[in-house]
């Protein structure tokens, strides 16, 4: 299993824009890649803890991949992607992954 955490930097002022494309994208995703087992963009959640970091404009989305394969396929462009990449190119600052594996 492949783990991905990709780290969207949001320009400001954009975030609702940029979620709304994720809203759009996420069941898509769901349905037509069937090596999907998870896609969650996320925000920050202020608890309050002193160690605590928090980025306003910054969206992380947790993928979960049942192969490298399947993950690669995504990243290949099927045309709900493409569509997301045109529907956030004015939105998105930088994006980073973090790809991981089971270690255990």
């Amino acid at each position: 299993m492949i783990h991905v955490l990709a780290f969207v930097s949001i320009k400001p002022g954009m975030m609702d824009r940029a979620l709304a494309a994720y809203r759009v994208l996420v069941p898509k995703v769901m349905a037509d890649e069937p090596g999907c087992l998870e896609y969650s963009p996320t925000t920050d959640f202020d608890l309050g803890l002193a160690n605590q970091e928090k980025t306003p404009n910054l969206i992380v989305v947790t993928e979960r991949w049942k192969s490298i394969d399947d993950f690669k396929a995504h990243i290949g462009g099927p045309a709900h992607v493409v569509e997301f990449r045109a529907a956030i190119k004015d939105c998105a600052e930088k994006t980073t992954l973090r790809i991981t594996q089971d270690a255990i």
